[in-house]
Formats: structure tokens, sequence, C-alpha cells
């Protein structure tokens, strides 16, 4: 769809009631600017993103995709993918990945909150939807995409160490996987 029809279809669902304030909005918040810097590199590198816009056009409402479309206006991209069935995005399963953080503390709960919460991965993205410090540990759910577990492990922990917190993996396990009876 055209950007012009997305952006006078759907209004913001954060970030400000218009998209001229949404965007600035959005990207006051550092976490978000992160998130849309990382986008607009997509965008450039493969021409558009891998997963489309999830909306609800009947209700003219954008379900996941905000940060991509300030990305779009951003790089004054021309179109974007959306759809209204989620069986159109990529195939993810939720894990539960924990880690040893032997330096805890708000400050650095703070940075890992930061810099795990979604980044691109294994072609598409990966979003934690939530993180829970405990001590000298934080786990998190993460989605991923099936058969990504260990690779999604090294990037959390890379990741970490590049924010400044470094961290070593103590489990990966899938969570809405049935489990063996044995």
């Amino acid at each position: 769809m055209p950007l012009s029809e997305v952006l006078a279809a759907f209004p913001p669902t954060f970030g400000g009631a218009t998209w001229k304030r949404a965007i600035p909005g959005i990207l006051a918040d550092p976490d978000s600017a992160q998130v849309v810097e990382l986008l607009r590199a997509e965008l450039v590198l493969h021409g558009g993103f891998t997963e489309p816009i999830l909306v609800d056009a009947r209700a003219r409402e954008i379900l996941d995709g905000m940060h991509r479309i300030a990305a779009a206006v951003l790089n004054e991209h021309d179109t974007l993918d959306l759809t209204e069935d989620e069986a159109d995005l990529p195939e993810k399963r939720l894990v539960l990945a924990t880690l040893a953080v032997p330096a805890m503390s708000s400050a650095a709960v703070d940075r890992l909150a930061r810099a795990l919460r979604s980044f691109p991965f294994a072609g598409g993205w990966t979003t934690c939807g939530m993180l829970f410090p405990g001590s000298d540990q934080v786990s998190g759910w993460w989605r991923c995409p099936p058969g990504q577990d260990t690779t999604l492990g090294a990037e959390l922990v890379a990741r970490a160490t590049r924010a400044g917190v470094p961290v070593s993996l103590i489990s990966i396990t899938g969570v809405d996987e049935p489990e063996n009876p044995e």
C-alpha cells in the first residue's frame, strides 16, 4: 500500500494524535529511536521490511508496526506491506532465556532492557515480551524463529556485552513446545 494511504487510513497508536506529532514523539524515547534506526538500516539494505505491518483495517488500527511506519516516513519510502492476518507473519515461537548478570544493578537492568528489547534477528526481528531481573540473573521471553534458540542465546550475550553488561547464558528453553512425556 502506498505510504501516503497508510498514513491517511491509520492514525498513530502512540507518540501523538497525528503522524506529524507521533514520529517526533516516538523518536523522543531512546529505545524507540534505536529501533527506528535499525529499521531504517533494514530499509536501506533490503528495500523493504522483512515483516508486514499488522493492522485491523475495519477498526483503522495498527496492531504492530508503528516503528516501521516511522522508519518509512523518515526514509521517504514509497510503499509498505500490510496484513490483517497473523498467519502472514513469519513463524515464531516463544522462548525463555535466563542470563547470568554478575554485576546486577538497576542501571544494568535498564541497559539490558534497551539492548535486548527488539532487534533484527535471523532474517526478521525478535522482541522481548517481558524481562524479569533477579539476584545475579535476568530472565525474559523472546519470540524466536524455530530452530534458532542457540543463535538467539549467543546474540543476547553479544548484545548485552556490547551494551556494557557482560552476561552469560544460563538457559534457553522453548515455552510453547509440547513437553516430552518421557
